[in-house]
């Protein structure tokens, strides 16, 4: 495996690793929180962090991914850019800051709603500087300060939180405990950031309108992108009820955390793509090739395995009161499938400095999600009474349309008919799997699920769809997180190389 594949499969592995931590710690805050605080206070916390998460988006205004870009080109220049990165970012934050004051008192929320924005605005801004800071590690390909600063920080969160919780203390006091954590969070990535290559932060105003500039096609993508995902439920309540909303919000959800695997991969991949494309751009179709292989072949089990166990999983995780969810999930496995190639094709067309074609897609694609939804839920609610089904199946077109129109606009020769032969061999194998797990449809959902894990192994190993390279670079994955996992108690928090 060559440096570039082990660099990845090291940094893909570690991010893993930091995500199931990450993930089980998170899972007791969602356990207590809701018991101890009671449904209005955790509506109040997600008003606060919905505002902020979209605060942060206009903050960055897409200088967060030019970073990354950047940094990964051209390490030299990173205290410059990193300095400059900071100021823009806390003047940004700032006048964020003024905004949501203004609505919070618009908008006559209760006083201690308006004090929880406020301490979320204050964790807000201090996370700012670890998000210059994560870019920058980003770019360097450093992944595994991030891991370190992202459990370092739930670690704070969850205990600190918990005690809070069990000494009775309410909202405003664990939403304290989060500034604590984003002050964890960025002075870990700081300080890994400043051993790595220390800072010597230079700012000038040339840069900075370079920056500002430069960062708007990514702020583009990112402002289509949340209106793209956010649309179909607004339309829903709109033209079905909120029932209806909450069949799609279950299922939705579950799709969102599968999501994880190819925004680990991406993180780990980008800087390279973007590397690649200025210094060695023989070597970009290679990775591209090999990346969307990687991702067939993990997207279709899920994806396909999510529309053979939909209804029998979501009534096991939400009750048999969310089994119109199940329908809904089944559609967005076919989305699964479309939407893990779409964000590394989104990625690619980035890395290869095309951000405003891919800004294009995501634009048409937003807007043509609304007559799909104002035609496909209505319908689906009078033939099915589910409205859900049809914001999932708007999604199926949209999501086909961007990958068609992302293949395309592709440099000639970044994939290969040998990429579309493991397409097809991977979809035969999945689809094998499909009738296996059919066959014991009615069995505890262990089973089928064991059984098509099984069958897919078996038939891709059959249909020789891996080479013996990619093999390796699974193992290598595999390897990190299993060492990582063994050396999490004894590896200093300090730099090891």
């Amino acid at each position: 495996m060559n440096d570039t594949g082990k660099t990845i499969a090291k940094n893909a592995g570690v991010l893993f690793t930091s995500q199931l931590i990450t993930w089980g710690l998170t899972l007791l805050l969602t356990i207590f929180l809701p018991r101890m605080l009671g449904a209005t206070a955790v509506g109040q916390l997600h008003l606060a962090n919905s505002i902020w998460a979209i605060i942060g988006v206009v903050a960055t205004l897409g200088m967060d991914t030019l970073l990354i870009k950047e940094i990964a080109r051209r390490s030299d220049r990173i205290g410059e850019l990193f300095g400059v990165a900071l100021v823009l970012f806390a003047a940004l934050n700032l006048l964020g800051f003024g905004a949501v004051a203004l609505y919070a008192k618009l908008a006559g929320y209760a006083a201690e709603t308006v004090y929880v924005i406020y301490i979320i605005g204050i964790a807000r801004f201090v996370m700012q500087f670890g998000d210059a800071s994560r870019a920058a590690l980003q770019g360097l390909e450093q992944m595994k300060y991030i891991s370190l600063a992202d459990i370092f920080a739930k670690i704070f969160t969850t205990i600190v939180g918990l005690v809070m919780l069990f000494l009775g203390q309410g909202i405003l006091v664990f939403a304290v405990v989060l500034v604590g954590g984003s002050f964890v969070s960025a002075a870990a990535q700081i300080f890994y950031l400043n051993r790595l290559t220390p800072l010597r932060l230079r700012f000038n105003w040339p840069l900075a309108k370079w920056m500002l500039k430069g960062g708007v096609p990514y702020f583009l993508v990112s402002v289509f992108l949340s209106i793209y995902i956010q649309i179909d439920i607004v339309i829903i309540s709109l033209l079905v009820s909120e029932k209806v909303v909450g069949w799609y919000g279950a299922a939705d959800g579950l799709f969102t955390t599968l999501m994880f695997i190819p925004s680990i991969f991406m993180t780990s991949v980008f800087p390279a793509l973007s590397r690649m494309h200025a210094n060695d751009s023989g070597s970009l179709p290679r990775l591209m090739g090999k990346s969307f292989d990687l991702l067939m072949l993990v997207s279709v089990p899920i994806g396909l395995g999510l529309l053979a166990v939909a209804d029998p999983l979501v009534v096991l995780l939400f009750g048999s009161e969310f089994a119109n969810s199940g329908p809904v999930l089944a559609v967005m496995g076919i989305v699964l499938i479309l939407t893990y190639q779409n964000m590394l094709v989104g990625r690619f067309l980035i890395s290869i400095d095309r951000q405003n074609t891919w800004t294009i897609v995501m634009a048409v694609a937003t807007v043509a999600t609304i007559p799909l939804d104002l035609v496909l839920i209505p319908w689906c609610q009078s033939r099915f009474g589910n409205g859900a089904i049809g914001g999932a199946l708007a999604f199926v077109v949209t999501e086909l349309g961007m990958m068609i129109a992302g293949l395309v606009l592709m440099p000639a020769g970044s994939l290969g008919w040998g990429n579309v032969w493991t397409a097809v061999r991977a979809f035969v194998a999945g689809l094998g799997m499909v009738a296996a797990v059919w066959l014991w449809r009615d069995s505890f959902i262990a089973i089928p699920i064991a059984v098509g894990a099984v069958t897919y192994l078996v038939l891709i190993l059959m249909l020789r769809i891996v080479p013996q390279e990619d093999w390796q670079l699974l193992r290598g994955m595999v390897q990190q997180m299993m060492k990582r996992f063994r050396s999490q108690e004894a590896e200093p928090v300090g730099l090891n190389g």
